[in-house]
């Protein structure tokens, strides 16, 4: 999600945006999402500095880790970002400096892109163990059977 800065107001404005999944970066091999990210943006534009105030929602394909069934989760994630235009006197990657100068993120004077933003922000958004929902019981260590539908084989086979 690229801006040309010269479209962007001094103090505050406001962008709601829809963007699929790949224009920011996110492939299927990140994460599978059902449609696309729906974006709203606070803007506080200073100078060259702009403080940038974001929430997204999206639906991720998930797989329980329980009980492997498939399921959608919603996210609903925010972030944050601060960007100040490129010193002059600096030869080094954007990248680099965003890394060095403790988070901001640096633009041309220009263009600036959040892309890698956005993308960090659904992915650490992620749940570590999804679960399709909190009760999940998961399946049968012994013969695999999923448990949320109810007793398996082995309930009677342990008892005897």
């Amino acid at each position: 999600m690229e801006f040309k800065l010269h479209e962007i107001p001094d103090g505050q404005s406001r962008i709601d945006i829809d963007v699929p999944a790949e224009a920011v970066g996110i492939t299927a091999k990140d994460v599978e999402l059902e449609g696309p990210l729906r974006i709203g943006l606070s803007l506080d534009r200073r100078g060259d500095e702009i403080w940038i105030r974001g929430a997204l929602h999206a639906i991720a394909l998930q797989q329980c880790s329980r009980c492997l069934i498939d399921f959608s989760e919603i996210l609903e994630l925010e972030f944050e970002v601060f960007c100040a235009k490129l010193p002059a006197a600096r030869t080094m990657s954007h990248n680099a400096l965003d890394e060095e100068d403790g988070g901001v993120h640096f633009h041309d004077g220009h263009v600036l892109s959040i892309d890698s933003e956005i993308r960090e922000a659904v992915l650490l958004g992620l749940p570590m163990r999804p679960l399709c929902r909190d009760t999940c019981a998961g399946l049968c260590p012994r013969c695999g059977e999923d448990r949320n539908l109810g007793s398996c084989r082995c309930v009677g086979a342990a008892a005897g």
